[in-house]
């Protein structure tokens, strides 16, 4: 069981939202337009990654000459376009996990590689915004995941040590980000299923974050005590 835990962190894209699959399609998009290819697996490399980490894939994968700005503009304006078309679907439990969590004094942050704009879009769209006291992206940190710089930021700008700081996370980069930084994990996969090493590194693997309800008591008990004590 772990010790008292004040703060719970959410990554966003494919946690709190739906977005992974608009992501692939438009990458794959705007690769197509400029004359190359990704497959689903060249793809699960890019989950939970920053922009940085793509931009070395891709050249790996088609040479130091592949567009990688060209084809990253194409790529967002696309996905933006189809994502305030068509909306973005928030997750299951989203909703009522902030608001639980809200309502127990817990403090609530966000680490993602998002950019800053399109993650305060989302968030403000979505009416959840008001719920995270700080919001730390790949812009911040000197390394994205799975280095464990945006996690250890948060847990800098809360204010709260990194073992009192429960993550949530979708990708298997992100639990190992979480797990460097000193912090327990739970992990709702999305499209990308963990390796038994990545579950090792999580406290819980489940499957939705509605499933958190049942864990509530156990994560955050000493705050739970407070509350009906006073």
């Amino acid at each position: 069981m772990p010790p008292s835990i004040q703060a719970a962190i959410f990554d966003m894209d494919g946690l709190l939202f739906d977005t992974e699959s608009i992501a692939r399609w438009a990458w794959k998009q705007a690769l197509a337009n400029h004359g190359y290819m990704m497959n689903d697996e060249l793809y699960k490399e890019f989950i939970g990654r920053d922009l940085s980490w793509r931009e070395k894939i891709l050249k790996k994968r088609y040479g130091e000459n592949f567009p990688f700005e060209s084809v990253t503009a194409q790529r967002i304006k696309i996905g933006d376009e189809r994502e305030m078309r068509e909306g973005l679907p928030t997750k299951a439990g989203v909703l009522d996990l902030l608001n639980r969590l809200s309502s127990l004094g817990i403090t609530i942050g966000l680490a993602t590689g998002t950019s800053r704009t399109r993650t305060i879009r989302r968030l403000t769209n979505a009416a959840i915004y008001q719920y995270f006291t700080t919001i730390v992206t790949s812009e911040d940190v000197a390394q994205g995941k799975p280095a464990p710089d945006i996690f250890l930021e948060v847990s800098r700008r809360i204010n709260i040590v990194p073992w009192q700081c429960v993550v949530f996370e979708d990708s298997s980069v992100g639990v190992e980000a979480a797990f460097r930084a000193g912090m327990y994990t739970i992990m709702v996969p999305d499209i990308e299923q963990p390796s038994s090493e990545i579950k090792s590194l999580a406290y819980r693997v489940l499957n939705s974050l509605e499933e958190v309800s049942e864990l509530i008591e156990e994560l955050f008990s000493e705050v739970i005590k407070k509350q009906v004590s006073n």
